[in-house]
């Protein structure tokens, strides 16, 4: 098969020994690559009842298998472990620079076991794969580290490069991996593991050639890609002042149609900060610890967080590898007490989990807070989300400022917000509970604290409320990374059209009544399904879920799969291979004694305990009964 390098390395960092394995064509066409791939290692690789920050788990960089192949928007990377967040499959999912280096090493993915006893780096350049002493390396924050590193190189082709931060070196159950400057694989606590095996970072410099079967075809098509998205733009005379109008608009009780290639627009103006205002309006946004909504975040308070006031900080666009939309930015921050004078923009999950999420309408402790995250490794969301569930004890009276150490954890107090941040890098006081996520805080806290724990599977939900996306919220029961915004939604669904690809897919036919995604059914089940499988043909091939969301009728996944890989498999044939992939994270699961039959939600995401104000208000979702569909839809389907 095409576009794959048809092999692994795999580094023992008790032993310091390196092994090439060599990886036969029939796993490639099952598997694809990826988490695909990942998923079958890794089932082989970790042992039943294996500690995930001990030797025994493994560590996956994993490729994706379009990457470098000439298509567009296929440029991510994943870390693929055992969560030790979750106890469960753990995946985390990043952009930025790094997947072209893994296989441009010779590689389709490094998977690292073992533990070291000193801090080590890896490295692949001109001189072949090693490992090296991290030296002062360690205890350095991940944008230091990176720079470090790069002023130390001396090879003849500038090095990609991942890494941990302190927060990963304490073990934090939520922090993630860096690349690039602080773009995050940042769910699962992957941070953690890394830093368990002290592995402080990997630095890639390769030049081996990515093959593709078919590179005219796929030349083609990411030129008419290209020039679709080149053409859509947002006008000017559109501000961020009028999103709130565009929140309003998904807030009817109608669906309208959309075409996804505006998704296109809205993104190269924007990013994903558009969703800082647009949620709230129409309840995507969660608000004071879920419990909230649009009437306690009043306009006085989002207006301070329009996407503009933002965008106006970008002194330059960022674009991940075989990027044309461009999403990120790089901002100037050097008024804002930030360590360095430039950041990554915030995204819209950072902004809701620092903003509404604790009722804090400071723009500029958001970005203090994001570039903290960002150096540190904490995953914003998890951080956030440890943040408002300590607020809300403190407001009712479980913790008080002995326990936080003089802390005033009042709703909105952004002086406070930003010093917890501070303690839970740091692991002292009570940031040392919250750096492990609220499930395992709340254990800790007790005395009634679970009441605001708000988790699935023991990880933090994305900024995305299941009272207004009712598929999203059931991709967060059921799936086996739990808690995951990315899995799959009815936006999603509803602007990808994959129903004129997949034969099964139901078909939405615009406009509809909001009300039929709330009710569970064969539809909606197969709906999901449909969304989930679409998801582990992204993380196969290194997709960019913002891709999907321009409509596969612009985005031809299924074409440049055929093409790259010199396959001739029907979409029909290529999603029997995602749900494959599917299956196998669950009896991944299942090997390591994680119930498949769906993980528990705090009621208030589901609306067991309604909303008595704002866009959502009385909305509950029947997620059981929709999980059930969607587990009868993945084994009996198709």
């Amino acid at each position: 098969m095409k576009a794959v390098m048809g092999k692994i390395l795999i580094v023992d960092l008790t032993t310091r020994a390196l092994h090439e394995q060599e990886i036969h064509e029939d796993v490639y066409i099952e598997q694809i690559g990826g988490v695909g791939l990942a998923v079958k290692l890794l089932t082989d690789m970790i042992p039943a009842g294996a500690d995930p920050l001990g030797p025994q788990n493994v560590l996956a960089f994993m490729s994706g298998a379009l990457t470098g192949s000439g298509s567009l928007m296929t440029g991510r990377w994943m870390v693929c472990t055992k969560s030790p967040l979750t106890g469960g499959w753990g995946d985390a999912n990043c952009g930025g620079n790094f997947s072209p280096a893994i296989k441009q090493c010779g590689w389709d993915g490094i998977l690292f076991t073992g533990a070291a006893q000193v801090p080590l780096i890896f490295i692949s350049d001109e001189n072949g794969p090693r490992l090296e002493l991290a030296g002062e390396l360690w205890g350095h924050d991940a944008i230091e580290t990176e720079v470090l590193v790069l002023a130390a190189w001396k090879g003849k082709k500038k090095p990609a490069i991942s890494c941990i931060g302190p927060s990963a070196e304490k073990l934090s159950l939520i922090s993630g991996i860096s690349n690039d400057g602080g773009r995050y694989a940042a769910r699962s606590g992957v941070g953690a593991v890394m830093g368990s095996k002290r592995l402080k970072a990997v630095v890639l410099s390769g030049s081996k050639k990515i093959t593709c079967a078919n590179p005219e075809k796929v030349r083609a098509a990411s030129k008419r890609y290209a020039e679709a998205v080149s053409k859509t733009t947002i006008p000017a005379m559109v501000k961020g002042r009028h999103l709130p109008l565009l929140g309003r608009l998904f807030a009817l009780k109608t669906v309208f149609p959309m075409n996804g290639i505006l998704a296109a627009g809205i993104l190269k103006k924007w990013g994903t900060i558009y969703n800082n205002t647009t949620g709230l309006l129409n309840g995507d946004s969660p608000v004071k610890n879920w419990g909230g909504s649009v009437n306690d975040f009043k306009k006085k308070n989002y207006v301070k967080l329009d996407p503009d006031l933002i965008v106006s900080r970008e002194i330059k666009k960022y674009h991940c590898y075989s990027c044309v939309i461009g999403c990120g930015g790089i901002c100037d921050t050097r008024d804002m007490g930030t360590a360095g004078t430039h950041t990554h923009k915030p995204e819209y999950e950072t902004c809701c989990a620092f903003g509404p999420l604790l009722m804090n309408d400071n723009l500029e402790s958001i970005f203090l807070c994001n570039d903290l995250c960002n150096r540190s490794g904490l995953d914003t969301i998890s951080a956030g989300s440890a943040i408002a569930f300590a607020m809300e004890c403190y407001e009712n009276g479980i913790l008080d400022a002995k326990d936080t150490q003089g802390l005033e954890l009042r709703w909105g107090n952004s002086d406070a917000i930003v010093a917890l941040l501070r303690a839970m890098i740091a692991r002292r006081g009570i940031g040392d509970i919250l750096a492990d996520g609220v499930a395992l805080a709340s254990k800790k806290i007790g005395r009634g604290s679970e009441r605001f724990a708000i988790h699935s599977g023991g990880q933090e939900p994305g900024m995305h409320d299941p009272r207004y996306d009712p598929m999203m919220g059931t991709a967060y029961v059921s799936d086996p990374t739990p808690s995951r915004h990315t899995i799959a939604a009815g936006v999603y669904y509803n602007v990808s059209r994959i129903w004129d690809f997949v034969s099964w897919a139901p078909s939405v036919k615009l406009p509809y009544a909001k009300a039929r995604e709330y009710e569970a059914g064969e539809i909606e089940a197969r709906k999901l399904l449909a969304g989930s499988l679409l998801k582990q043909l992204l993380d196969a091939v290194g997709g960019c879920l913002f891709a999907l969301t321009t409509g596969l009728n612009n985005w031809k996944l299924f074409d440049w799969l055929n093409d790259a890989t010199g396959l001739t498999c029907s979409p029909d044939e290529w999603m029997e291979k995602a749900r494959n992939i599917q299956l196998a994270r669950y009896a991944f699961n299942k090997k390591h004694g994680i119930n498949n039959s769906g993980y528990k939600m705090h009621p208030r995401m589901s609306g067991k305990e309604p909303l008595t104000s704002g866009p959502l208000a009385g909305k509950s979702v029947p997620l059981d009964e929709m999980a059930m569909g969607y587990f009868d839809a993945l084994e009996n389907k198709l």
